[in-house]
């Protein structure tokens, strides 16, 4: 049967206890002669910078969305600027974070005035001493080829590596004596990192947390509000300085595509005003009608210009050359002659003249000089319808050549209006991609001008840091650290205890008592007679 643990605690009570009791000791003491940091905190919330659709807006709107991921990698993205060496570097050189001031309970502003001058390199520690009305200066471990002064007053002027110290303590609030330790540039970044944290609150939210602890209260105010301001600084500094590009080459654009959209227009009017063109289709459509109707025309005159020079070859065939002048009358059936009004007058005074010297034939001789007038004047008359007609047909050869003429101008007009057509066409596409381009970019300059006008709500801080109250250090937490010393020394103790009770020999065996052999003997005793009585049977 296995010992119980009060077993274990009355074999070895002291040790046990002893060694719990250190270690709580330990605990103890090292909580309260560790150095205090108080901690300060800004809040800062990082709207995303690039451009979204209205779907995902409405999106991130909606509760639980930010868990998906939804502008993480932009917070992600913006915590690294916070985390960057540029924004760690302005840090320690603008609050001079290489130099430590002991005791640390007292503000370092009210000692030192600490400036970085370059980025020599140096190491070490001073320490002051008041020794009336100034404070004698002693340096151990330092490095650089620093040469330091025996006393120092106020307001004198330090110089180690690239760090510059002005004293600043007066009065009897300073401590008599205080140290001032120059750590090198990369154990200080370290220094920064390991103190430093920035992280973002749960649930994927756009608010992000920038903490940082340090002995000097004011200092971790300091540090914090300077690294929000470094980073505010950078992030609005080179977004206005990439929107200022944009603005600047956006608007080049919009005057270039300005003055080419008013030099195309107007070469697009004066093409509209030398070709006298409004609507290029609908002209070329009437300017076709044109040349038909014209070409109509020609065939027309040309039928009839045939049709008139034929009847004029036979009537001159059968008047045999003005022997038979009766034949001229065959002129007046033409069609277009008939419908002459002066052919009209000499057919009807033909007509009265024959009919007047038919009457004159009843009572007179043909050799009647009555009756030769008469016929003289029907002859002259025919030879008339002769002229006209051959005149007519002169008028018909000029119409025809005036026709052809204006038919050839239209369709050189006609010709030309394919290439003038895709000259305007040309022109007209220039003209709307130009206007399409520049409205474009019109509208582009407009938004990006709307977001440089917003773009410095775009960080805002929410929670400014704050100096910690001297009563309320972030490390150590006294009543957290003397139970979790409690906790380790108890199970140190424990520990101890039962290690020692698995070392000792015969730890577990279990003991024989009186009983137990008792009843052991009689058991052997019955068990040897059982064996005789079976051995003396038959």
């Amino acid at each position: 049967m296995a010992e119980s643990p009060h077993m274990v605690r009355r074999r070895s009570p002291l040790l046990p206890v002893a060694a719990g009791a250190l270690v709580f000791g330990a605990v103890a003491l090292w909580t309260v002669a560790a150095t205090p940091r108080y901690r300060s905190t800004a809040l800062l919330r990082i709207e995303g910078k690039s451009s979204s659709t209205p779907f995902l807006d409405e999106l991130k709107s909606v509760p639980g969305a930010s868990l998906m991921g939804f502008g993480a990698d932009e917070v992600e993205t913006e915590i690294g600027v916070l985390k960057s060496r540029r924004i760690a570097d302005d840090a320690l050189d603008s609050l001079g974070l290489m130099v430590q001031v002991t005791p640390s309970n007292v503000p370092r502003r009210t000692l030192l005035e600490v400036s970085v001058v370059d980025s020599a390199a140096a190491s070490g520690t001073l320490t002051f001493t008041r020794e009336g009305a100034g404070f004698s200066l002693a340096g151990e471990k330092l490095e650089g080829g620093v040469t330091l002064p025996a006393t120092v007053r106020t307001g004198d002027t330090i110089r180690v590596g690239g760090v510059r110290l002005r004293l600043v303590a007066t009065g009897d609030s300073t401590p008599a004596r205080f140290t001032a330790r120059v750590l090198p540039r990369f154990k200080a970044q370290q220094l920064l990192e390991d103190r430093l944290d920035i992280r973002t609150q749960e649930g994927g939210s756009r608010l992000v947390e920038v903490t940082y602890e340090d002995p000097d209260r004011e200092l971790a105010a300091a540090v914090v509000r300077r690294l929000i301001d470094s980073y505010l600084g950078y992030t609005l500094g080179t977004i206005n300085s990439e929107d200022t590009k944009r603005l600047a080459e956006l608007q080049r654009e919009v005057t270039s595509s300005a003055q080419r959209l008013a030099a195309t227009e107007e070469a697009l009017r004066r093409f509209k005003e030398q070709r006298r063109l409004v609507v290029p289709d609908e002209q070329a459509t009437a300017q076709l009608k044109r040349v038909s109707v014209a070409q109509g025309g020609i065939d027309e005159l040309e039928v009839e210009r045939s049709a008139l020079a034929s009847l004029l070859d036979l009537v001159n065939r059968r008047a045999a050359g003005g022997r038979t002048p009766e034949a001229y009358r065959q002129l007046a059936t033409f069609p277009s002659l008939i419908t002459n009004r002066a052919i009209q007058d000499v057919l009807m005074a033909m007509i009265e003249l024959e009919s007047k010297r038919s009457e004159l034939l009843v009572r007179r001789t043909a050799s009647n000089d009555e009756v030769v007038e008469i016929t003289r004047r029907i002859g002259e008359l025919e030879v008339q319808l002769q002229r006209t007609g051959s005149q007519y047909l002169e008028s018909l050869d000029g119409q025809l050549g005036v026709a052809r003429t204006a038919l050839k101008t239209m369709t050189a007009d006609l010709d030309a209006f394919p290439q003038q057509e895709m000259e305007f066409v040309r022109l007209f596409r220039e003209r709307t991609l130009l206007s399409e381009g520049f409205a474009m970019l019109q509208k582009q300059l407009k938004q990006l001008e709307l977001q440089t006008a917003m773009r410095s709500e775009r960080v805002r801080v929410i929670d400014a840091p704050r100096v910690a109250d001297a009563d309320d250090p972030a490390f150590p937490r006294v009543l957290v650290q003397l139970v979790l010393g409690a906790v380790l020394g108890t199970a140190v103790a424990l520990l101890l205890a039962f290690g020692r009770a698995l070392l000792q020999p015969g730890f577990g065996a279990t003991p024989l008592t009186a009983s137990t052999a008792t009843s052991s003997g009689s058991q052997a005793s019955t068990s040897d007679t059982q064996k005789v009585g079976s051995a003396s049977a038959p």
